[in-house]
């Protein structure tokens, strides 16, 4: 008897402890299953982070897809509104790099089911390829690493799923209209037809025309005039030191509706006159895109804004720098950077950020900078002076 006792008491200890490991695991980030026909087809996958306890900052992630030349990334990639500082790396291909940070700290300690990102998926070929996630930085609101697990998923192309749409709609269209039309039309007709003539000519004729005629033609005539949409833009100043303040200018044509601004440092915006900060020496291409429902207008200008300074050539990266609180300077040794959050034009190699606010103590960060590489830096916590 007592030896049963013993084993319940066992079995419901490891029931215990095994209903609150499955309440304390970390995190996952996981991306959806998703089918495409094969011609050229497209859809989009959502990054999704189940859970963020202690507040997401920021991420970087590498998502793949194996075996290439299945399916491949397309633009653009749809950061939700939380991320307004973001970046990606460039398209098309089947591996992709995305970027972003929680500038104004929207995703709070607690949060559930956080949407990253939308990804673009363009098909080339029949097949499946594994959707693969790879955690490069996942960082909380005090700055430290969150702990999370990947879950893959698959996009599968499959040329044998539009053949069913046709099957159903010959069938069901001829057989119905036939037998309806010649029952009911001759036999109202002749019935109608001697009795109501002499009454009804005289009530309809009146009545009829001049209504008809006021209404018709000022409705028709407006619709043929749309101006055509051409986007169209101004930016001053174009060159300065850093931190660089431009206001950029709409003027495009045909009265657009929705803006999108590609600032060129990894920054974007959907006001119609945004007003920008560069924090990087460096050279940026601007692109404006505007839309009108179905209709869209780009503008591209290569290199239109130069920031300038005292600062190293040669191959240079990326890197995306934040600090809690904000407006904190950046320098490299003794060459000044910017003020956060920026994203830095960095010459490649290893290097030594310090980030200075007055009211707060110093603090240096080492970083690896590749070329041509996008580096998200943990945000950076200052501390009061006491």
């Amino acid at each position: 008897m007592n030896e049963m006792k013993g084993l319940q008491l066992g079995i419901c200890v490891l029931f215990l402890l095994f209903s609150l490991g499955a309440a304390v695991h970390g995190a996952t980030l996981s991306v959806n299953d998703l089918n495409l026909a094969d011609s050229d087809s497209s859809g989009t996958i959502d990054v999704m982070l189940d859970q963020a306890p202690t507040g997401l900052a920021g991420y970087q992630l590498e998502i793949s897809l194996v075996p290439a030349g299945i399916a491949e990334f397309s633009p653009p990639v749809n950061f939700p509104p939380a991320f307004s500082m973001n970046t990606n790396s460039t398209f098309p291909s089947s591996t992709l790099n995305i970027v972003a940070v929680d500038l104004m700290d929207q995703i709070k300690a607690g949060a559930n089911d956080i949407l990253l990102a939308t990804l673009n998926v363009r098909s080339l070929a029949e097949g499946s390829s594994e959707i693969q996630i790879m955690i490069t930085e996942l960082t909380d609101d005090s700055g430290d690493p969150i702990s999370a697990t990947t879950q893959s998923a698959h996009v599968t192309v499959d040329s044998s799923t539009p053949t069913v749409v046709p099957t159903t709609e010959p069938t069901t269209e001829p057989t119905v209209e036939p037998t309806t039309k010649p029952t009911t039309e001759p036999s109202v007709v002749p019935t109608v037809d001697p009795t109501t003539e002499p009454t009804a000519k005289p009530t309809s004729e009146p009545t009829t025309e001049p209504t008809v005629e006021p209404t018709v033609d000022p409705t028709t005539e407006p619709t043929p005039v749309p101006e055509d949409l051409v986007a169209a833009f101004t930016a001053l100043p174009m060159t300065g030191t850093p931190p660089l303040t431009v206001e950029f200018k709409d003027h495009s044509s045909g009265n657009p509706k929705k803006w999108r601004w590609d600032f060129g440092d990894g920054t974007l915006s959907t006001f119609k006159d945004p007003t920008h900060v560069y924090g990087g020496i460096g050279r940026y291409t601007v692109t404006l895109e505007v839309m009108r429902g179905n209709l869209s207008s780009v503008e591209r200008r290569s290199e239109i804004i130069r920031v300038v300074g005292d600062y190293p050539t040669g191959p240079s990266g990326f890197a995306m720098v934040t600090s809690k609180p904000s407006g904190a300077e950046v320098k490299m040794g003794e060459i000044y950077l910017g003020t956060t959050p920026a994203t830095l034009i960095v010459p490649a190699g290893s290097r030594t950020f310090s980030f200075h606010k007055e009211g707060y103590l110093n603090k240096t960060v080492n970083v690896m900078i590749r070329p041509n590489e996008i580096k998200l830096i943990p945000q950076v916590m200052l501390k009061e002076v006491s």
